[in-house]
């Protein structure tokens, strides 16, 4: 993974934005004029979420950036995340890119985040498990120590039943013969820790790197079927993370070790 490096954007046309709300407690990730997610709230003690909007729009790729993120691994470069830089709202952000892993987890699934590991330390009778209202992936679950997590999720615009089985076929066979196609997301990452909790449990801080992703559906999905890593190439937004810029280095210093 390449050293992550930090850039402004000072100006931007982009469809792509941050949006708050109720006196700036709630945040969003707009597509054109529509809320697609409800990213979480601006609580440290809140637990972390991320939900889709049923009424989101399904696709925002770009031809230009599909075709490239297409050919592979060499593209941290300084041109083409120019490029890449103005389909992303104002703001500072770390380019990084993460191999993932990716397991695809149903709401409600054994493996879902907020069935397990969020229940487990805000408790059930709390806090009912959230729905995220769409099958999401997980990938990296890395031991920060000092009672802290980081939990990496993978988030897509439109659910995997839009899919194309032709284009996922295609990529599964590509990766299998050692192509490495690379997915786009922005992402951001939200420190959460409960007010008080039960017992003495190792984990009370859970580090949340959400990557919401732009381009790269059927090549995740694809990835995910049979086991394999994928490339992500993500812009990680410093304002719009729950996190101090030290720690959003600390985090990513965490995944590329």
């Amino acid at each position: 993974m390449n050293k992550p490096s930090r850039i402004t954007i000072s100006y931007s046309s982009s469809i792509i934005g941050f949006e708050k709300s109720n006196n700036g407690w709630d945040r969003y990730l707009k597509i054109g004029n529509e809320r697609a997610y409800h990213i979480g709230n601006v609580c440290g003690t809140c637990a972390f979420f991320f939900e889709r909007i049923e009424s989101a729009n399904d696709s925002t790729c770009a031809t230009a950036i599909a075709e490239r993120l297409n050919s592979g691994i060499d593209i941290i470069d300084p041109a083409f995340t120019s490029i890449l830089s103005q389909i992303l709202p104002t703001g500072t952000y770390y380019v990084n890119f993460p191999t993932v892993l990716p397991r695809l987890i149903p709401p409600g699934h054994a493996d879902d985040y907020f069935v397990q590991e969020q229940a487990a330390l805000w408790g059930i009778d709390a806090l009912p498990p959230h729905h995220p209202h769409v099958s999401y992936y997980r990938s990296h679950s890395l031991a920060l120590g000092e009672h802290r997590q980081l939990f990496e999720f993978v988030i897509p615009l439109f659910p995997a039943t839009k899919l194309d089985q032709l284009r996922v076929v295609h990529y599964q066979d590509e990766i299998a013969h050692g192509k490495q196609p690379t997915a786009f997301a922005v992402s951001v990452l939200d420190i959460k820790q409960p007010a008080v909790w039960e017992g003495n449990p190792e984990i009370t801080e859970h580090w949340c790197l959400a990557h919401y992703l732009l381009d790269g559906h059927h090549k995740i999905y694809a990835a995910a079927q049979i086991n394999k890593p994928l490339n992500l190439l993500s812009f990680l937004a410093v304002d719009e993370s729950l996190a101090s810029e030290e720690e959003i280095k600390s985090a990513l210093a965490y995944l590329i070790r």
